[in-house]
């Protein structure tokens, strides 16, 4: 299966979340540590996840009207950065200002899956938001896919 998007998209991605990284830690001043560094990269890709899902999700609720080529931004986006979710959680980053549960290292295999999920579902929501027949009701069902990804994760792996 083909992928959404393409190379310059995911290298803008990569720019604009080390770029935002980068700021942060310029603007703290004092030196991270390694496990610091690693949990910011993780908090800066998932805003960047909830930053272009956010308006899918409104758009599918009827929150938001979204042009169809909003829908493929944002949905070709998400695919992408959705990939960088695999190597957010470095054992490193276990301890620290998170709410990602001590659960996410002793049981990696099931949270490995269920960040396959999200991207499986990503990737599935990009292609449904890329054709020009898409009906809404297939693009919600794709939104809600990744949407239901995310809650079973967050569910399991995530400090209220």
């Amino acid at each position: 299966m083909k992928r959404p998007g393409n190379r310059a998209a995911f290298a803008r991605a990569a720019v604009v979340l080390l770029g935002a990284a980068s700021a942060y830690v310029l603007a703290q001043g004092a030196q991270p540590t390694p496990a610091e560094r690693a949990i910011e990269y993780r908090q800066a890709v998932f805003k960047v996840v909830a930053g272009n899902f956010g308006p899918l999700a409104q758009n599918a609720q009827g929150k938001l009207e979204l042009a169809p080529a909003a829908q493929r931004k944002y949905a070709e986006r998400l695919a992408a950065i959705t990939e960088f979710t695999r190597d957010a959680f470095p054992e490193i980053s276990r301890e620290g200002k998170t709410r990602a549960k001590a659960e996410i290292w002793s049981d990696r295999v099931e949270f490995d899956k269920l960040l396959g999920d999200l991207n499986t579902n990503s990737r599935a929501l990009a292609t449904v938001a890329a054709r020009p027949d898409a009906k809404p009701e297939e693009l919600k069902a794709a939104v809600g896919a990744v949407g239901n990804a995310c809650k079973s994760c967050h569910d399991k792996y995530r400090e209220k």
